[in-house]
């Protein structure tokens, strides 16, 4: 079967999302016709690996990433003018006194890295370096499906251009060359992350729950997949919870049109399964979630690979 690669995103965090992309991967290895690898694109708060820790630790591969531009400064250029400081070079207010040693004291995790202090010192002693942003992590997880994904360093400024690292760095692996079918766990929002996991892909999943804000942010990030024209389809999960907005959530979603992939139930097996760190569909795969899991993992196949959508 021809390779397809598959983003799940949501337009809000604690939708369920993670726990889903673990439940797919999960079937899809267990699954004659498809060999899979999955990414996490959550760059700022990767917890794939958690639901699917390595097999051996000391096969996990880790490359650094150097995205991120940070001023240094040069005390043997300074002239303690406070220039700096009086004048405000810095918009991001990254810049401090430190009054014991007359000098300016650069504020790391609020650096930008724009390149005012570097521009404006009349001295020269600021530079703008390339620092380390982040990590990309690999490895075979316990349950044989092979795991990418990068981690932002606190302060970093460039996730998304990390996101675009790890589904380049993903290309040269050998379980990518071998797969047919690629998952990526998204990051929440519709910002510059996101555009770079929607980038290039064959298909979209998008989930959300019936809450107002659930519907809201779900119709948001739906706008910017149909800005690239990927197909995508829709999970609403936790579908069976009563709530005042259920009515006006499920007229909304069934007057779009969109493409419906799948309803998952609220199923308490669901947290007990990640208080294992376990996929649903192998903790409980009787529930009624990973019934209706399996369902969607069949829908899914049937889209991706009969050009039903």
């Amino acid at each position: 079967m021809e390779r397809k690669i598959v983003g799940i995103v949501s337009g809000k965090g604690g939708v369920g999302k993670t726990s889903l992309t673990a439940s797919l991967a999960s079937l899809a290895k267990n699954d004659l016709e498809t060999q899979v690898i999955v990414m996490d694109c959550d760059v700022d708060a990767p917890n794939l690996a958690i639901i699917l820790p390595p097999e051996d630790e000391s096969a996990i591969n880790k490359e650094d990433t150097f995205t991120t531009r940070k001023a240094e400064f040069i005390e043997e250029k300074c002239i303690n003018c406070r220039q700096c400081i009086d004048a405000h070079f810095c918009e991001f207010n990254a810049l401090k006194w430190d009054n014991d040693n007359s000098i300016p004291v650069i504020d790391i995790l609020k650096c930008e890295g724009c390149g005012a202090c570097k521009v404006l010192c009349p001295e020269d002693a600021f530079y703008i370096n390339t620092v380390k942003s982040g990590e990309i992590i690999s490895y075979i997880s316990n349950k044989g499906i092979p795991l990418i994904y990068g981690k932002t360093i606190l302060g970093s400024t460039t996730s998304g251009k990390l996101v675009s690292d790890v589904k380049e760095y993903s290309k040269s692996s050998n379980s990518y060359n071998m797969s047919n079918l690629i998952l990526i766990d998204g990051p929440p929002g519709i910002g510059c992350p996101v555009i770079a996991t929607i980038s290039n892909l064959d298909y979209v999943i998008t989930i959300s729950e019936p809450t107002p804000s659930g519907l809201h942010d779900l119709m948001r990030v739906i706008e910017v997949v149909r800005q690239f024209k990927i197909p995508f389809g829709l999970i609403i999960n936790k579908a069976d919870l009563k709530t005042k907005f259920q009515a006006e959530f499920e007229k909304t979603i069934n007057d779009s049109g969109f493409t419906k992939l799948g309803k998952i139930p609220f199923d308490l097996s669901i947290p007990k399964a990640m208080s294992f760190a376990e996929p649903v569909v192998e903790y409980d795969p009787d529930s009624k979630a990973s019934i209706s899991i399996k369902g969607i993992y069949k829908n899914l196949k049937s889209i991706l690979w009969n050009n039903s959508a």
